[in-house]
């Protein structure tokens, strides 16, 4: 019994030190940015010895693929909100236009230019799974789709290309853009062109 309180102790102090580094490191990447941070940082906020980080973290890149993993699904359920507030009644395509709007916003406003830049550096070394950004499964790529979908249902839009192919074609676009936006950056305003760019787009699939 007395073995038994100890092991469940042991596991519990090591969620909670698990936590206490990602927390810290969370805190840490938010007010500098993830390039600021080193891992001695990240140790000293949470209280704990360096070799405790690479118990529970392969490296900082590692972790802060973890912090922008659990970042992307919040950031989607932000976006399924603001989806949800908008009128019922509103066209298709100005929904469109309104997510392309939001997404733009969370980039520029709440990312960042720097941390963008990052998270296409991570992305491009492959050496962890990007899946949650990367991934067709995500969910802001399904969120197109159904907007594209219930678009084409209502004889909105064109239907000579399936929906699931259009809201890829998006998505690609979007990141393309984006990549745009860091190496013009500050000249170029992501929301604006954004938005131009995909009433262009729209204007191609409507009827």
């Amino acid at each position: 019994m007395v073995t038994q309180k100890v092991m469940i102790s042991r596991k519990e102090k090591t969620i909670q030190t698990k936590k206490r580094i990602y927390e810290s490191a969370e805190a840490l990447f938010s007010e500098h940015g993830f390039e600021a941070v080193n891992v001695d940082d990240i140790v000293k906020k949470a209280g704990v010895a360096k070799g405790s980080f690479y118990v529970h973290f392969e490296s900082k890149d590692n972790l802060i693929v973890l912090i922008i993993n659990d970042y992307v699904g919040r950031v989607d359920t932000d976006y399924k909100s603001y989806l949800k507030s908008l009128p019922i009644d509103m066209p298709p395509q100005q929904i469109l236009l309104s997510l392309i709007g939001r997404i733009a916003d969370i980039i520029a406003e709440d990312i960042g230019n720097e941390n963008m830049r990052l998270l296409y550096r991570v992305q491009l070394d492959k050496k962890h799974s990007m899946d949650s950004v990367m991934g067709y499964n995500r969910e802001l790529y399904k969120m197109f789709y159904e907007i594209i979908e219930d678009g084409i249902h209502k004889n909105v839009f064109l239907s000579k290309l399936p929906a699931d192919e259009i809201a890829k074609q998006f998505v690609m676009v979007y990141r393309g853009l984006t990549y745009e936006w860091l190496v013009r950056y500050p000249e170029l305003n992501l929301k604006i062109e954004a938005l131009k760019l995909f009433e262009i787009l729209i204007m191609g699939i409507c009827k």
